[in-house]
């Protein structure tokens, strides 16, 4: 009995040694795997979160203090106080009675969060967000699916970098890159036709190349020559790029 006993605990050690070894082996500084990204909210690891959620503001609340700036008896601009300093601010810009977006403050009464509706649907296009009063990304929906499927990175209030899903899967397939700080809207562009997650050998385009330095707009096609340069399995035109001005009028 005690010879069975001693066998079991040796096999139950070994075993318990391999296991350990191959996590070490499958999550060693070597492996991809061990470099990549925490999977967002509620997807997985490829996927990004699309969701456009409202982050609650309430004008009717008893602490909540109205403006009204053309005189028609209506309020067009409504702070929520809370504690005595403003929480979050109801915007309706043009006075149509219809709210164009939703500001949020920090402790320290600087603007963190601005939700936007660009094409008056009642919906949110665009989701601003903020750190010590810079902005730093813009969450947008180009395609009217009520989904987000472009973020914006910004330095300096400058616009650095862009990532697109063109396709609404959640998955990321377009990456611009905005480097020529004295022309803002030109970028290089790289995109992923194979489904991999990662830009495609070769794809990269640059949209200022053949048009004296103006990006082309919504729906044009990246410069012939730059597509003829590009891997037998050509990646996708940022056809339905929204424009790289920061603050948009309305989704392409």
């Amino acid at each position: 009995m005690t010879v069975h006993r001693s066998v079991s605990q040796a096999l139950r050690y070994a075993l318990h040694i391999a296991v350990v070894s191959s996590a070490a082996v499958a999550c060693s500084p070597g492996d991809p795997a061990s470099s990549r990204p925490a999977a967002y909210p509620g997807t997985s690891e490829r996927e990004r979160e699309t969701t456009i959620a409202h982050e609650p503001c309430d004008a009717s609340s008893k602490t909540a203090q109205g403006t009204d700036i053309n005189g028609d008896g209506k309020p067009d601009i409504v702070h929520v106080m809370e504690g005595g300093r403003e929480v979050c601010r109801v915007l309706d810009l043009n006075a149509d009675g219809a709210i164009d977006a939703f500001v949020y403050f920090d402790a320290a009464g600087l603007e963190r969060r601005r939700e936007s509706d660009f094409d008056r649907d009642g919906r949110a296009d665009e989701i601003a967000i903020y750190k010590d009063g810079k902005l730093v990304q813009k969450q947008r929906e180009t395609n009217f699916d009520d989904k987000i499927d472009t973020w914006d990175y910004y330095e300096g209030d400058r616009l650095v970098r862009r990532e697109r899903d063109s396709d609404g899967d959640a998955i990321v397939d377009q990456w611009w890159t905005f480097n020529r700080p004295a022309e803002p809207k030109c970028a290089l562009v790289a995109s992923d036709a194979n489904g991999d997650g990662r830009p495609d050998p070769n794809s990269e385009v640059d949209t200022c190349s053949e048009n004296g330095g103006v990006a082309p707009p919504p729906g044009a096609s990246p410069p012939a020559s730059e597509m003829a340069s590009a891997a037998p399995a050509p990646a996708q035109a940022p056809s339905a790029a929204p424009a790289a001005s920061p603050a948009p009028a309305a989704k392409p």
